[in-house]
């Protein structure tokens, strides 16, 4: 009965007629299955043989998603994450993104890898969400490549980062050494930096970066400090300052890894700023 229904909807071996399309998707959905909710659901979205309404749309939707449609589910994802035609709601776009997920399409791949990296919905994970994002890469949607490959640099970034010297200019911090970075989302790095004898985290946010060298010891990012580090205050930063220690400043491999980690900087700002 669906395909009866898209078949007047869209002409297709029989006159377009779309007051036969929105009986036939009636009938449909009287069943119960997904696919016949799913096909009423658009006629309402595209008033085909009934008005415009998107509240119904959204409402049926719903129901499609929840009976099993993989199809209404991304799509019902969707519209809770953009808020275009509906409130915005990521906590609850995020259960329907999985089952779109899980289900194989790309997009809801790429919405739930990008939910799971949010830290402020309940379930965070990003390992799992570097892997989400991967896979919709490897099914060629072409949003999830550009952030694929930002984890990428993100990662290389990471392990270039270790033990350089940190400096925030007018910021009372200067002389603290970094721990560790790793990506906290595609486009943010949390580097955790020891400051005497306490550590504390900046998260640099790539999306709004600019990168400046001076010489090939030092990494200037500016813009990017989402928030300082604890043993001073927690305070919004402008300026992140990377840097060899004197004692690494004559050896040519400490001095090359500058200049690596100087290329991956700009160039994952480069990416992030696509996004």
């Amino acid at each position: 009965m669906a395909l009866i229904s898209s078949a007047y909807a869209t002409g297709a071996g029989v006159p377009k007629d779309p007051s036969q399309a929105f009986r036939w998707a009636q009938r449909a959905a009287d069943t119960g299955l997904p696919f016949g909710l799913h096909a009423l659901a658009l006629d309402y979205f595209y008033g085909t043989g009934v008005p415009v309404d998107h509240g119904r749309y959204l409402d049926i939707l719903r129901k499609a998603a929840d009976a099993g449609s993989i199809l209404a589910a991304s799509e019902y994802s969707q519209a809770l994450f953009v808020g275009a035609i509906t409130p915005k709601n990521v906590a609850a776009a995020k259960p329907y993104a999985k089952i779109g997920a899980e289900g194989g399409d790309a997009k809801s791949k790429m919405l739930y890898g990008t939910l799971l990296f949010d830290r402020l919905i309940p379930g965070s994970d990003p390992v799992a969400a570097a892997e989400w994002i991967r896979a919709s890469a490897n099914d060629g949607f072409a949003f999830a490549q550009q952030a694929a490959r930002a984890l990428g640099l993100q990662e290389q970034f990471s392990e270039t980062s270790a033990k350089l010297f940190v400096s925030n200019f007018g910021n009372a911090l200067v002389g603290a050494h970094t721990l560790s970075a790793r990506p906290e989302d595609p486009c943010v790095t949390r580097i955790v930096v020891d400051h005497n004898g306490t550590t504390g985290v900046f998260l640099v946010n790539w999306q709004e970066t600019s990168v400046a060298t001076a010489g090939d010891s030092f990494l200037n990012l500016t813009g990017a400090i989402l928030n300082g580090t604890d043993p001073v205050g927690g305070d919004v930063r402008t300026s992140l300052g990377l840097s060899l220690h004197r004692d690494q400043l004559d050896v040519p491999e400490e001095r090359e890894r500058v200049a690596m980690l100087g290329d991956t900087a700009r160039a994952l700002s480069a990416t992030c700023q696509s996004l």
